[in-house]
């Protein structure tokens, strides 16, 4: 039967990991109240350990800390500690915040736990990872694995088992396709003839854990594929097929899914988890709802005084492209004369911008009170109500107008990959400094090759402080 290893130590390492949390606490807790009676005296423990541990399993998926866990280098799982660990405190004071009258949280005392903690996790993720190598572990339960492949795969294949931190691989034999040398051995592993009759009595008479298959033209293996994997499967043997079908050189992503009951490879530039999404959406509705909000009390204020320098709608709806070319109807303070768009034409010999995008210096197309809202950014306000909608989110790309969609090359369309956002890399960079189509193409692609709540959190408070600043807008 098939274990899913890599479940389990997932979920062994995330109850460790909360084991040492709670060691972390309680040490944390001594060095600040300097014993234990008067620490339970002044701490809630129970409600403040029940909180923490809850913390604890939000912060490990929601930063997926066990994603590439025994791929990642000491220096590489400091920082991702670290990350955690002021996800867990941060919520943690967050919580304790809100329910003062049940539980207090000492600053102190996170403090020393922050320190701690993080040291203590580093330690231990760094020994998991090395465990039999510092314990001298010789007996330890190893997987054996039956190959089926050509020659020139074979090595590549067996380089990437034997050095593999996760599971204890034994190639103990080798299918190999395509014999014409009639070898017996390869690389020190026993060759095994393609006929069916000789590697199903080697796999009955021999202790075989796994198969993996390895072909270039699985369409003309069809046949013998079929005939492997059944007998295999009756043997009650993994067997473990590659669908890395082609190299492509990119550093794309490929995952297996059930579209209409095809089996398929998807292949993308990036395939997001679909639960961090849902995340960004509720946060995104929980955003969009205080910004509206802000919104409804800026235009009470601001109706009066742009309409009495221009008369026109408060509002300023544009045709703008979202999602892998959805056409919304994008909406902002008004901050231009009615003539806008028509004058734009007759201004399009002084835009700044290299490439696709308008962009002009004391463009006569504001207005005084717009030149205002666009500094303090303002104007963006009623974007809150594309976000509520559905058609941006917060964070993300910026969206083009149809006209720049239009003369999109194939490579700039992967911008609108992803939905747009009131806020993002381009804007916290100082959009107004950037001269040129492609950079802005530039930042747009590292926010989608890079996202994660994380990154919009950060962005968001970027965005605040340029915004109080009032750098980067015109």
């Amino acid at each position: 039967m098939y274990r899913k290893r890599k479940q389990l130590m997932e979920l062994a390492v995330c109850v460790i990991d909360a084991l040492a949390v709670l060691f972390s606490l309680f040490v944390a807790g001594i060095l600040r109240y300097h014993n234990m009676s008067q620490m339970m005296g002044a701490e809630n423990m129970q409600e403040l350990c029940s909180m923490i541990l809850v913390v604890h399993i939000a912060s490990y998926y929601f930063l997926k800390v066990y994603d590439g866990f025994f791929q990642r280098g000491r220096y590489s799982e400091l920082i991702l500690t670290i990350k955690y660990n002021i996800v867990l405190v941060a919520g943690a004071m967050l919580i304790g915040f809100s329910m003062k009258n049940v539980v207090f949280v000492s600053r102190l005392v996170m403090g020393y736990f922050f320190v701690i903690n993080t040291i203590l996790i580093w330690l231990i993720h760094i020994f998991i990872r090395n465990k039999d190598r510092v314990l001298h572990w010789s007996k330890r339960r190893v997987t054996n694995l039956l190959v089926v492949t050509t020659k020139e795969y074979f090595t590549e294949i067996q380089d990437r088992f034997e050095k593999s931190k996760e599971t204890t691989w034994n190639i103990m034999g080798v299918v190999l396709l395509n014999n014409e040398e009639n070898l017996q051995e390869l690389n020190g592993v026993k060759v095994i003839s393609d006929t069916e009759d000789a590697y199903l009595e080697y796999a009955t008479l021999h202790v075989v854990d796994e198969v993996f298959i390895q072909l270039d033209a699985i369409q003309s293996k069809e046949h013998f594929l079929k005939n492997m994997i059944l007998e295999f499967e009756k043997m009650g043997v993994v067997v473990n097929l590659n669908l890395d079908l082609f190299n492509l050189g990119v550093t794309g992503e490929k995952r297996i899914y059930s579209v209409e009951k095809y089996n398929v490879i998807a292949f993308s530039s990036r395939l997001f988890d679909y639960r961090m999404v849902m995340v960004k959406r509720l946060i995104d509705i929980a955003g969009a709802l205080v910004g509206l909000s802000i919104t409804l009390v800026v235009g009470i204020v601001l109706a009066p005084i742009l309409l009495l320098e221009s008369p026109g709608p408060l509002i300023f709806k544009q045709k703008r492209v979202g999602e892998n070319g959805r056409i919304f109807d994008f909406y902002k303070f008004r901050s231009m004369y009615q003539d806008a768009e028509v004058r734009k034409k007759e201004l399009m010999e002084k835009n700044e911008m290299q490439g696709l995008m308008f962009k002009m210096e004391n463009d006569p197309r504001i207005t005084k009170v717009g030149a205002f809202i666009r500094k303090t950014s303002l104007d963006e306000l009623p974007q809150f109500w594309n976000v509520l909608k559905g058609d941006m989110s917060l964070v993300g790309t910026r969206p083009p107008t149809v006209d720049e969609y239009q003369q999109y090359s194939y490579y700039q369309k992967r911008r609108i990959s992803f939905r747009p956002g009131i806020t993002g890399l381009w804007q916290i960079s100082g959009r107004s400094n950037i001269k040129n189509f492609d950079e802005v193409v530039k930042l747009d692609l590292e926010y989608i090759d890079n996202w994660s709540i994380l990154l919009d959190f950060k962005i968001i408070f970027k965005t605040i402080l340029v915004v109080l600043r009032g750098s980067g807008a015109r």
